[in-house]
């Protein structure tokens, strides 16, 4: 700032030199220049209300990539289909990302298919069809011819999940999808459909059941006419996976897939088939591979079409769980050259009887690939996010730069500001800043993984903040309770039964824990932790050893409780063991009131901190009624109210509930949620009983009544699956858990906390929390994967009920009536980042950063050469904000504290203030004179013109274009200087 200030002295006095000849004008001709200073335009239309959620990450974890495409006609275009976090776009090969499909409020991808004639054209086809237990349904099948950067809609609504599209390469507009259907209902929306028109027009050509579906489609690139398909039967629940079934088969199609006849015998496994993955040499068409569930094998290869077969190998490395892989790619110039997508990523190089392990450093989990032409660059999704190499898979680059981190449920700490922790599917545990004072963001750096396997419950310590608990689903023991310490970074096992969930049937277990096995805390003994089985168990020694406080509070459905995965392959992980406890929320007003949640619909409460249990079900639920949340209210002891999920058994309708009398009678709170997308969580605002808020599996609504009416939350949050919402009591954010697209925080709940008084009155300004003082850099949006930071230290938010006649604008004013900030509903002449004041029905927010108006800037000079967009920080204090609209002001107070950590005395902060103030007040004075000089210089052609035409002084004229041509000079050498100068 002091050179700034040096350098515009040495720019004046140039100035003053090539204008001398101003002082042949007349006092009246500079008062007449110094009002010719260019206006402000008028109020730009500001198009959105201020309201914004912000994504902090943690891009450091990866997610899940169901789909992959490349094309051949563009090296650097890529697009990666996330299991929840929509689809992403790179154009630079694989290095930056962007979504594209955010517009469809569609979140799971299941297919996505380049048409080989135009890289623009692309297929998009919407259900994640790797249907483990955290499936996300699609909504049908679209298609862009711009690249993405719009999408229509093409059908196929109720298909649920589309394994595969295959456009025929002599015309674009005939197309093939395989659609795996529900995985939790029978429907007749399943199978292989054909469009012969772009999507106007589909006709189902291949159908053998209600309960089979469509898992893969390969064409024959040099008879696109043959075509063959497998045929899957499948079915989850939440205590069980059938895989397999008599329908199951393979099928070849010789007229573009108008017609179809089984294929059996002559070298293919018989009796019962599970999911079947194929794939069509490109440089041998009669070189077809088919990668089969069956107890006689794993992988069959036909050389002449498939006629003839043959078991070429039986390595379970290729496919270790079907359901969840089966898929092979063939190198397009080499038929015996391929990549089997399992657990890990398998090559081989002899036709597929040879197999070693590939994709050396990349995440394990892999679903799907792309081989370019040349057979180099290879292009993997996996549980991680995208994978990419260049060198034929020798060697890999796993940037892990998308946030699509798949939230099971979140934590936070009491810090300032606090951290927020959260456990991910196959990614660990994650805690990371809620803010932080980097100009970048919050970088991938700033998270710690504090667990591994998949992350599910999570809660820093209450005593400790510098211990976290996290618990884990999958893996041998699954339900594993760590504590983790950041004073040593090592892990402690604090799980309180060690068993294996995946060889001994549940009902031979002494206790059942879900894959989200619930923990929680006493608001009261702060050291007694909680922690969810069949029973509730409790620990008061920081997990060193626990007792149970509770019978089986579980229906105990014996016939639930065995292993999951038949008829031909047992899964692996325990994700399906039932007659579990999912959620435990202890009441924060009444001690030793608990209440807890079951997987088959029971509701169960204590009063007397587990002695005696009273079972206190919705009478109308029944065992299909997963408990899938419990908020025990901060105003009543004797109210909670609970979510239900029943998608498992193929309803996907929303269940809420209310009791105001301990569970002795319930209401339903449901009536106008969105009726398809169920509710993974409801809460209570700690301050505002009233407000509540519901994370669905399209997004978070919010209600200002107790439930009474819902609507959808007014900050926009992208197209993803909401697993877990919490409100951090200290700072008063909404924090939302996302499976798919990370960590959300919607910072200062105040607006929502006061909106029905507003509406009352229809006019109100909030008054905003506590802003600190703190040294910290702009924030920025441009880094690659890191997250956002607070727009600004001070929210100040108003409600109006229609939009304001006139631009609204606010002041800051201080304790001695001055205004120290002006904030307009406008933009400056060069469309600076200055704060902007919203003018839209309802709530608008903007933010102000505790700097006071800034100097006076010199207009002609380039934007990177002006002076601060803000001035000097003002004084911790009380300071008064006023909202004029329409002629009315209103009036609200904000206290702005010092940040003692780095301004360590009043004295500290009185000097400091006093130097930039006089620093920044000369900085104005030397541009307030550039530009009256501005103003003169730019009179001189007009002076020497008027000279002219008045027949007056010829020498004067020519001095005055010499001079004005002169000073333009210096100008364009004083303006074009690199910023960095």
């Amino acid at each position: 700032m002091f050179s700034l200030v040096v350098t515009r002295y040495g720019r004046v006095l140039l100035l003053l030199l090539a204008l001398s000849v101003a002082l042949c004008f007349p006092p009246a001709a500079v008062r007449a220049a110094e009002s010719t200073s260019t206006p402000a335009p008028a109020a730009n239309a500001t198009p959105s209300n201020g309201l914004a959620w912000r994504n902090i990450g943690p891009s450091a974890a990866g997610g899940r990539v169901a789909a992959v495409a490349g094309t051949d006609l563009d090296p650097a275009v890529f697009y990666a289909g996330t299991a929840g976090g929509g689809l992403w776009k790179s154009t630079n090969g694989a290095v930056d990302w962007q979504p594209v499909f955010d517009a469809t409020n569609v979140a799971s991808i299941g297919a996505v298919a380049i048409s080989p004639r135009n890289k623009d054209d692309v297929w998009v086809g919407t259900g994640e069809a790797w249907p483990r237990n955290d499936v996300i349904a699609g909504g049908g099948i679209y298609r862009s011819v711009d690249g993405g950067q719009t999408w229509k809609h093409r059908g196929l609504d109720a298909t649920a999940q589309i394994a595969r599209i295959i456009i025929d390469p002599r015309n674009p507009e005939r197309i093939l999808v395989a659609a795996l259907g529900d995985p939790f209902a029978d429907s007749d929306e399943r199978g292989v459909y054909r469009s012969g028109d772009g999507g106007q027009t589909w006709r189902k050509t291949l159908f053998v059941g209600r309960s089979t579906g469509a898992s893969d489609i390969a064409l024959d690139p040099a008879h696109p006419d043959t075509v063959y398909a497998g045929m899957w039967q499948f079915r989850r629940s939440a205590w069980h996976l059938t895989s397999g079934g008599e329908a199951d088969g393979l099928y070849k199609s010789v007229d573009g897939g108008q017609t179809w006849r089984p294929l059996s015998g002559n070298g293919l496994p018989a009796g019962q088939l599970g999911r079947i993955g194929l794939a069509i040499a490109p440089s041998d068409p009669e070189r077809i591979y088919a990668v089969i569930e069956s107890s006689a094998g794993i992988l069959w290869r036909s050389d002449d079409g498939g006629d003839h077969w043959q078991l070429v190998s039986s390595n379970t490395l290729i496919n270790e769980r079907p359901f969840y892989y089966s898929r092979i790619v063939v190198d397009p110039h080499d038929a015996n050259h391929l990549f089997s997508v399992s657990v890990e990523l398998a090559e081989s190089s002899n036709g597929g009887k040879a197999w070693h392990l590939s994709g050396q450093h990349v995440h394990g989990d892999h679903h799907d690939l792309w081989i370019a032409r040349d057979g180099n660059v290879i292009f993997d999704g996996n549980d991680g996010g995208p994978a990419i190499s260049r060198d034929g898979g020798r060697t890999w680059d796993w940037r892990k730069t998308l946030t699509t981190a798949q939230v099971y449920h979140i934590g936070y700490d009491r810090r300032r500001p606090y951290n927020v922790c959260a456990g991910l599917q196959d990614n660990g545990t994650w805690c990371g800043p809620s803010a932080s004072g980097d100009e970048r963001g919050i970088l991938p750096s700033d998270w710690t993984r504090v667990g591994s396997g998949d992350g599910t419950w999570v809660w820093p310590d209450p005593v400790d903040p510098t211990i976290v608990w996290e618990a884990a689903g999958g893996g041998d023991n699954g339900g594993q309770l760590d504590r983790y310490s950041f004073s040593n970074g090592n892990a402690t096992d604090v799980s309180p039964y060690l068993r294996d969930q995946n060889v001994v049937p549940p009902h031979d277990l002494r206790y059942r824990f879900n894959w989200e096995a619930p923990l929680a805390f006493s608001p009261f003994e702060r050291d007694t932790a909680y922690y969810g089985a069949n029973v509730v168990l409790r620990s008061s020694d920081r997990g060193a050893s626990w007792q149970p406080i509770s019978p089986d509070l579980t229906r105990n459905l014996r016939a639930r409780q065995g292993l999951s995965g038949t008829p031909l392959r047992r899964d692996v992980t325990g994700a399906e063991t039932f007659d579990t406890i999912l959620v435990i929320a202890p009441s924060p007003l009444a001690r030793g009131l608990l209440w807890v949640g079951t997987d088959d619909g029971n509701v169960q409460l204590t009063r007397d901190g587990g002695a005696t249990w009273l079972t206190v079900m919705v009478p109308t639920l029944d065992a299909d009624a997963r408990v899938v949340s419990i908020e025990a209210s901060h105003l009543s002891p004797g109210r909670a109210y609970i979510a239900i999920d029943r998608h498992y058994s193929g309803d996907v309708r929303p269940y809420l509930f209310v009791t105001d009398d301990y569970g002795a009678t319930w209401r339903s709170l449901s009536a106008n949620l969105d009726p398809t997308a169920f509710v993974h969580v409801v809460r209570e605002d700690p301050r505002n009983a009233a407000v509540l808020f519901a994370g669905t599996e399209r997004g978070v609504w919010w209600s200002a009544n107790r439930g009474v009416a819902w609507e959808p939350f007014p900050a926009h949050l992208p197209p993803s699956a909401v697993r877990d919402l919490l409100v951090q009591p200290d700072a008063g954010d909404l924090i939302a858990g996302t499976h798919g697209r990370g960590v959300w925080i919607f910072d200062d709940l105040r607006a929502l906390e006061g909106r029905a008084n507003a509406e009352a009155t229809g006019l109100s300004v909030f008054p905003p929390r506590d802003a600190v003082l703190a040294q910290r850099d702009t924030p920025t949006t441009d880094t690659q994967a890191a997250g956002t930071n607070p727009e600004g230290p001070a929210a100040i938010t108003f409600y109006q009920r229609t939009a304001a006649t006139t631009a609204p604008a606010i002041d800051i004013v201080d304790a001695d009536g001055h205004t120290v900030r002006h904030l307009a509903g406008m933009h400056d002449v060069d469309d600076r980042s200055v704060p902007v004041v919203p003018n839209q029905p309802g709530f608008n927010r903007v933010f102000w950063d505790l700097c006071a108006d800034g100097p006076t800037p010199w207009e002609r000079a380039p934007k990177w050469n002006r002076a601060p967009e803000h001035g000097v920080p003002v004084l911790s204090g009380k300071y008064t904000v006023v909202l004029h609209r329409d002629g009315a002001a209103l009036r609200t107070t904000i206290h702005v504290n010092a940040d003692r950590r780095t301004i360590p005395t009043d004295r500290d902060e009185l000097r400091g203030h006093a130097f930039l103030t006089g620093l920044f007040g000369e900085l104005g004075q030397i541009d307030e004179a550039l530009n009256v000089l501005d103003n003169l210089r730019l009179q001189l052609p007009a002076r020497a013109e008027s000279l002219d035409a008045a027949a007056g002084d010829t020498a004067l004229a020519t001095r005055l274009r010499t001079l004005a041509a002169q000073s333009a000079d210096i100008e364009r050498v004083l303006t074009s200087q690199p910023q960095n100068s």
